[in-house]
Protein backbone atom coordinates (compact mmCIF):
# COMPACT_ATOMS: atom_id res chain seq x y z
CA UNK A 1 0.00 0.00 0.00
CA UNK A 2 2.74 2.22 0.97
CA UNK A 3 4.60 1.40 -2.32
CA UNK A 4 1.51 2.37 -4.34
CA UNK A 5 0.59 5.76 -2.13
CA UNK A 6 4.51 6.47 -3.04
CA UNK A 7 4.11 5.68 -6.74
CA UNK A 8 0.92 7.86 -7.38
CA UNK A 9 2.44 11.13 -5.09
CA UNK A 10 5.79 10.75 -7.82
CA UNK A 11 3.22 10.22 -10.97
CA UNK A 12 1.49 13.54 -9.34
CA UNK A 13 4.67 15.52 -8.74
CA UNK A 14 6.08 14.57 -12.50
CA UNK A 15 3.13 15.70 -13.97
CA UNK A 16 3.31 19.39 -12.28
CA UNK A 17 6.38 19.61 -13.38
CA UNK A 18 5.57 18.72 -17.04
CA UNK A 19 2.72 21.63 -16.56
CA UNK A 20 5.29 24.32 -15.47
CA UNK A 21 7.53 23.53 -18.34
CA UNK A 22 4.84 23.25 -20.79
CA UNK A 23 3.52 26.94 -19.16
CA UNK A 24 7.07 28.64 -19.42
CA UNK A 25 7.42 27.42 -23.13
CA UNK A 26 4.11 28.45 -24.27
CA UNK A 27 4.57 31.91 -22.09
CA UNK A 28 3.39 34.87 -24.03
CA UNK A 29 6.14 37.61 -24.24
CA UNK A 30 3.88 40.76 -24.06
CA UNK A 31 6.75 43.17 -26.11
CA UNK A 32 5.94 41.18 -29.15
CA UNK A 33 2.80 42.82 -29.81
CA UNK A 34 4.16 46.25 -30.25
CA UNK A 35 3.85 47.17 -33.85
CA UNK A 36 1.51 46.91 -36.88
CA UNK A 37 -0.59 43.86 -37.86
CA UNK A 38 -2.96 43.43 -39.90
CA UNK A 39 -6.01 41.15 -40.13
CA UNK A 40 -5.07 37.80 -42.45
CA UNK A 41 -7.74 34.81 -43.21
CA UNK A 42 -5.72 33.60 -46.04
CA UNK A 43 -5.64 30.33 -44.53
CA UNK A 44 -9.37 30.22 -44.53
CA UNK A 45 -10.18 30.12 -48.63
CA UNK A 46 -13.79 30.08 -47.87
CA UNK A 47 -13.94 33.38 -46.55
CA UNK A 48 -14.42 36.65 -48.30
CA UNK A 49 -14.16 40.15 -46.86
CA UNK A 50 -14.57 43.50 -49.04
CA UNK A 51 -12.22 45.09 -46.98
CA UNK A 52 -9.93 44.57 -43.40
CA UNK A 53 -8.12 46.08 -40.87
CA UNK A 54 -4.79 46.93 -39.34
CA UNK A 55 -3.55 47.08 -35.48
CA UNK A 56 -1.01 49.47 -34.75
CA UNK A 57 0.16 48.28 -30.77
CA UNK A 58 2.06 51.36 -28.86
CA UNK A 59 4.13 50.72 -25.79
CA UNK A 60 1.90 52.79 -23.88
CA UNK A 61 -1.06 49.94 -24.19
CA UNK A 62 -2.90 52.46 -26.99
CA UNK A 63 -3.35 51.33 -30.09
CA UNK A 64 -4.39 52.51 -33.40
CA UNK A 65 -7.25 50.28 -35.34
CA UNK A 66 -7.35 51.67 -39.46
CA UNK A 67 -9.89 49.76 -40.92
CA UNK A 68 -11.24 49.81 -44.57
CA UNK A 69 -14.74 48.65 -46.15
CA UNK A 70 -15.38 48.48 -49.46
CA UNK A 71 -18.48 50.72 -48.97
CA UNK A 72 -17.81 52.65 -45.53
CA UNK A 73 -14.46 53.17 -46.66
CA UNK A 74 -10.73 54.20 -44.48
CA UNK A 75 -11.60 54.81 -41.06
CA UNK A 76 -9.13 55.37 -38.19
CA UNK A 77 -9.83 55.18 -34.53
CA UNK A 78 -7.46 55.19 -31.25
CA UNK A 79 -8.11 52.91 -28.16
CA UNK A 80 -6.78 51.22 -25.46
CA UNK A 81 -5.41 47.28 -24.12
CA UNK A 82 -3.81 45.59 -21.56
CA UNK A 83 -2.33 42.08 -21.21
CA UNK A 84 -2.54 40.14 -18.03
CA UNK A 85 -1.92 36.36 -17.92
CA UNK A 86 -2.15 35.71 -22.22
CA UNK A 87 -5.31 37.38 -22.25
CA UNK A 88 -5.29 40.92 -23.96
CA UNK A 89 -8.27 43.01 -23.21
CA UNK A 90 -8.98 45.35 -26.09
CA UNK A 91 -10.95 48.53 -24.54
CA UNK A 92 -13.27 50.84 -27.21
CA UNK A 93 -15.66 53.84 -26.80
CA UNK A 94 -18.24 50.33 -26.62
CA UNK A 95 -16.66 48.33 -24.01
CA UNK A 96 -13.90 46.02 -23.73
CA UNK A 97 -14.02 41.93 -25.22
CA UNK A 98 -10.86 40.08 -23.69
CA UNK A 99 -9.09 37.69 -25.78
CA UNK A 100 -6.90 34.56 -25.11
CA UNK A 101 -3.41 34.94 -27.07
CA UNK A 102 -3.41 31.82 -28.83
CA UNK A 103 -0.17 32.63 -30.39
CA UNK A 104 2.27 35.60 -30.33
CA UNK A 105 5.62 35.42 -32.39
CA UNK A 106 7.52 38.15 -34.53
CA UNK A 107 5.18 37.45 -37.56
CA UNK A 108 1.86 35.36 -36.30
CA UNK A 109 -0.71 36.28 -34.29
CA UNK A 110 -4.04 34.56 -33.27
CA UNK A 111 -6.46 35.49 -30.70
CA UNK A 112 -9.84 33.53 -29.40
CA UNK A 113 -12.10 35.57 -27.72
CA UNK A 114 -12.89 34.38 -23.63
CA UNK A 115 -15.51 32.28 -23.02
CA UNK A 116 -15.72 30.59 -26.75
CA UNK A 117 -14.09 28.07 -28.64
CA UNK A 118 -12.62 28.02 -32.23
CA UNK A 119 -14.94 26.85 -35.34
CA UNK A 120 -15.70 27.49 -38.47
CA UNK A 121 -17.70 30.58 -38.99
CA UNK A 122 -16.32 32.18 -35.97
CA UNK A 123 -13.76 34.36 -37.57
CA UNK A 124 -13.61 38.10 -37.43
CA UNK A 125 -15.52 38.29 -33.96
CA UNK A 126 -14.54 35.11 -31.87
CA UNK A 127 -11.57 34.75 -33.39
CA UNK A 128 -8.60 36.54 -34.72
CA UNK A 129 -5.75 35.84 -37.25
CA UNK A 130 -2.85 38.22 -37.35
CA UNK A 131 0.37 38.64 -39.62
CA UNK A 132 2.93 41.17 -38.92
CA UNK A 133 2.92 44.43 -41.47
CA UNK A 134 6.57 44.68 -43.08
Amino acid sequence: MKRILAILIAMLSLCGCLNEKDYAENAIDPSLIVGSWYESYEIYPYLAWDGGATYTFYEDESYLLEAYDVEAGHSSYTYNYTISDGVITTTTTYGSTSYKIVRLDKSIMEWQKVGTEFSEGTLFTDYKRFKRKK
